[in-house]
């Protein structure tokens, strides 16, 4: 169900259905290389929460496209918003989807740098009274972690949307350590599964995505260096950070898509659960807010 879709009739039944859940994809508008649209990031946020509405009642907010990207003030197309302005938008955001009746509200993210700065969000909007309860989930398919292991036990008929040859193409991934994390080959597959049209693999080779080594010794470092979006940028100016992908297919991409929105259901499964114990909270300490 999909917020902008419904009429304004509909919406006491779709919070009873959802069981009061809303889930708000959250991307980003930057440089992901050559190959990959400015918008990648909110597509693949957008598509998963999608996806994922399918397997699980939820009500999917419109997209917020524009994300965490102050480093990329070089690059032309990125859009950055204000810590302020972004501030006070996804509150604006919260609170209208809680006006609207929906008491547990889940943001679908998938851009790297919204990780730190929605975890910093979420828990400054705890510093008022809430009559709603605000969670993130960053469901991002692991190529090495998790496809590959099942691959090598089961073999790659365990995935029906792949063939041999995908499988051939994720054990290079994995075994040769390709770089990956930017437009990589997860990304790449996804979007060429969600917005084909948009993919460029002919622009592949174009930049380069292999870190340049320059911030070995604060990333390699035992003292765990907080606030490291800067060193990204250094390690890789490009606004990519990947092997190039080729071997990239709408098959692999289809099999990302269904786990990230499995992903996505099983944390919305879970907030419709359990998510009383986070009101439950706030209710207990409604008296010492000020508000």
């Amino acid at each position: 169900m999909k917020w902008a879709e419904l009429r304004e009739e509909e919406f006491e039944a779709v919070v009873k259905k959802t069981d009061g859940v809303c889930v708000i994809p959250f991307g980003c508008v930057e440089m992901h290389g050559q190959h990959l649209p400015l918008g990648t990031d909110a597509y693949e946020a957008e598509a998963i929460a999608d996806a994922a509405a399918e397997l699980e009642p939820m009500c999917v907010f419109p997209t917020v496209p524009f994300g965490n990207i102050p480093w990329l003030v070089n690059r032309k197309g990125t859009v950055r918003l204000a810590p302020d302005i972004m501030n006070a938008l996804l509150e604006n955001y919260c609170t209208e989807i809680a006006r609207c009746g929906f008491d547990k509200i889940l943001f679908v993210n998938f851009h790297g740098g919204n990780a730190s700065y929605l975890t910093a969000f979420l828990g400054a909007l705890t510093y008022k009274y809430r009559d709603f309860s605000a969670l993130g989930c960053f469901p991002v398919p692991e190529l090495a972690t998790e496809i590959y292991p099942a691959i090598l036990e089961k073999g790659v008929d365990c995935f029906p949307e792949l063939l041999p040859e995908d499988a051939d193409v994720i054990r290079t991934y994995v075994e040769e350590k390709h770089v990956g994390g930017h437009g990589d080959m997860m990304e790449t597959c996804l979007m060429l599964a969600i917005r084909p049209d948009t993919v460029r693999m002919d622009r592949l080779g174009t930049v380069d995505g292999l870190p340049n080594g320059k911030t070995d010794r604060f990333t390699k470092s035992r003292s765990n260096f907080l606030g490291a979006g800067p060193l990204w940028a250094v390690n890789f100016p490009n606004s990519y950070a990947a092997t190039d992908p080729h071997g990239a297919s709408v098959r692999i991409g289809k099999l990302l898509l269904r786990l990230a929105a499995e992903k996505v259901a099983d944390a919305v499964r879970i907030f419709k659960a359990d998510g009383h114990v986070l009101s439950d909270l706030m209710e207990e300490r409604k008296p010492f807010y000020p508000n």
